[in-house]
């Protein structure tokens, strides 16, 4: 049975992101959407690509104590729930829409996205770009021997995920000839991604650049000691084995309160083996429920699969497009861009801890800028976008 000190997790996620603790009681609801099970490397590059292009996303609602009403009916009627169904889920809301921006002028949408707004519930949420989570333990490996540049941590993070999206082709290759996330020879390791950098990069044109020359600089170091510690003596070619992690993560941030996850038998087992403490007191604040015995985990299926196709939407298309696209939206279409935009921000403002990004830090505030585009300064010409607080790293 694992041990894990609550405090700690709290302690770290403050030093590194300046974000207080939350100690208000609230109860969360979750289900997930894009569990790849598995994320790993191949001859081929990696064993799925759709892990590759769209974020695992655990997401849900939350109220605050432990009881809430919520006016169910309205929202069957909303989604046009036909008798004898189930359960709701995302496949249902999505429908037949072709595409997210055709679904997001829908009936559908509409219905749900007003009767969200209208319940008082808050959204939440925690993405992980699998690709930047498997990059940022080179990252983290350099912080015993660089504590100076810790202050630009976000950024050195950030520069080595573009300079792999840029170069994959033949980061991967380095990464495959050496095992990664299993390195043996970290000498030569840290001397190959230092000559591909130094004959890409140039560090006069823009602050990625020298972040990316501060990072050649530390994996120099890091080669001529031979160690990167976080990337050694691991599973060869696996880069994210076990999800579980994004769950108990969320139960150590909100100590205080309780959480409610869809069922999942492998992430349950693994739990099991888990005793979280705080001030030398056990906690037991999650439970696992079935579904379709729960209608707030319901709505969570919803807000996942939502969310992740959004960051998909907004990932896939570059800022002169979504311009564009702005331009032509439908008054539906930017109503419910507006909506999603509102709950975001709502949740942002109770804690930013509700809003969980694991990504490169320009990533989460393109999505957002895109967003507002999209919709609230389509609908009020003017609004300051929201500033990410809590976007980046592995570690904290």
């Amino acid at each position: 049975m694992a041990r894990i000190n609550v405090e700690d997790h709290k302690k770290a996620i403050f030093t590194l992101n300046g974000i207080p603790p939350f100690e208000e009681e609230m109860t969360f609801y979750y289900d997930e959407s894009g569990n790849c099970r598995k994320f790993s490397l191949t001859d081929a590059g990696f064993n799925n690509t759709d892990a590759l292009k769209g974020d695992f996303v655990l997401a849900g609602v939350a109220h605050e104590g432990r009881s809430f009403d919520i006016d169910v009916p309205s929202l069957y009627a909303a989604l046009d729930y036909k008798e004898g169904q189930k359960e709701l889920k995302f496949k249902h809301l999505f429908h037949n829409s072709k595409d997210f921006q055709s679904f997001i002028g829908s009936k559908r949408a509409t219905g749900f996205l007003e009767w969200l707004i209208r319940s008082g519930l808050y959204i939440h949420y925690s993405a992980l770009n699998n690709l930047y989570y498997s990059l940022v333990d080179i990252v983290d490996s350099l912080w015993e021997t660089h504590p100076q540049w810790l202050m630009y941590m976000w950024d050195i993070k950030g520069a080595l995920y573009d300079f792999v999206i840029e170069h994959q082709d033949e980061v991967i290759d380095i990464f495959i000839r050496h095992t990664y996330p299993n390195v043996k020879d970290v000498s030569t390791f840290c001397n190959e991604i230092c000559s591909l950098i130094w004959g890409y990069n140039d560090d006069s044109e823009y602050d990625p650049g020298f972040f990316l020359e501060l990072l050649r600089q530390m994996l120099k170091t890091a080669g001529k000691l031979d160690k990167l510690i976080f990337v050694q003596d691991n599973e060869p070619f696996m880069l994210i084995q076990e999800y579980y992690i994004f769950y108990t993560e969320r139960c150590e941030i909100f100590s205080k309160s309780h959480h409610i996850f869809d069922e999942e038998l492998t992430v349950q087992k693994q739990m099991s083996n888990l005793e979280l403490y705080e001030n030398d007191i056990h906690l037991s604040n999650w439970q696992f429920v079935k579904s379709h015995e729960n209608i707030y985990v319901q709505v969570s299926d919803l807000i996942a699969g939502l969310l992740r196709k959004l960051f998909l939407f907004l990932d896939e298309n570059p800022l002169t497009d979504i311009i564009s696209i702005a331009m032509k939206l439908k008054d539906a279409q930017v109503k419910n861009f507006t909506l999603l935009w509102m709950l975001i921000r709502k949740s942002d403002e109770k804690s930013p801890l509700f809003i969980k990004n694991t990504n490169s830090q320009k990533n989460v505030q393109e999505r957002m800028l895109k967003l507002q585009l999209l919709g609230v300064s389509n609908l009020l010409k003017s609004q300051a976008p929201i500033e990410r607080k809590f976007a980046g790293g592995k570690r904290a």
